[in-house]
Order: structure tokens, then C-alpha cells, then sequence
């Protein structure tokens, strides 16, 4: 069993992941170090905070704890707030806005797969 603290886990620059991507911040809280098929990640976005429209092979499932977030799809723009959660498919693109004046937070957990790169879509 592994127990620890969201505050003893590092806080990373998210920018490294996606090119145009601002004011996102991620923390890996489980991933397949400690054994896992999957990843728990914590992000924390900062108001104005941005990440381009972009795919990936793995599947994600992300839970919004605080603030708000516009996600925008190839085809839909979707509002969303605290309890609000959405899944995305492989290769399914998605961009992720903070719309609001406080810090966002959600939970995302991923599949591992063999490619877990991000491609940007413009």
C-alpha cells in the first residue's frame, strides 16, 4: 500500500508537456512507479490558464474540483465546474481553458499506453 499527501508531492510546470500551453500545473500521484495501469494526476489552473487543442493515444477521465473550466472539443464547447467531470477517447481532441478569476482544480487519471505523447492540433 502507498499512503501519502497531495502537499508532499511536486508541483510541475505543465507548459513542458504542450507547446502554447500556460498556467498549468501538474502533480503525478500515482503512476506506474508505484505499479499502476494508470496515472492519477492533479492539475491546478491558474485564471487565464490555457492548453491547446491536442490528441493522445491514452484515454482520460477528468473530475473538476474547484473553479471553472472551458473545454472545447473539434466540434463543442462545454462550460464546467466544481463535480462536473468529462472522458476523452483516444485521440480525441480537446483543449482545456481556466474561465474563471480563482485557481481550477481537477483530478485526471490515463491509461498507459506505448505512445503518451501529446500532439498539437494547431
Amino acid at each position: 500500500m502507498i499512503v501519502n499527501n497531495i502537499n508532499n508531492v511536486p508541483l510541475e510546470d505543465a507548459s513542458k508537456m504542450l507547446r502554447g500551453t500556460r498556467g498549468f500545473y501538474i502533480q503525478w500521484l500515482i503512476t506506474k512507479d508505484h505499479g499502476a495501469k494508470y496515472a492519477v494526476r492533479r492539475f491546478i489552473v491558474k485564471p487565464g490558464g490555457f492548453m491547446p487543442l491536442h490528441n493522445h493515444k491514452y484515454t482520460e477521465a477528468v473530475i473538476i474540483l474547484r473553479g471553472r473550466l472551458r473545454v472545447r472539443t473539434d466540434k463543442d464547447v462545454y462550460e464546467l465546474g466544481p463535480g462536473d467531470y468529462f472522458f476523452t477517447a483516444q485521440y480525441e481532441p480537446h483543449a482545456i481553458e481556466n474561465i474563471g478569476n480563482e485557481d481550477a482544480e481537477f483530478i485526471c487519471v490515463i491509461s498507459y499506453e506505448d505512445d503518451m505523447t501529446l500532439k498539437p492540433l494547431e
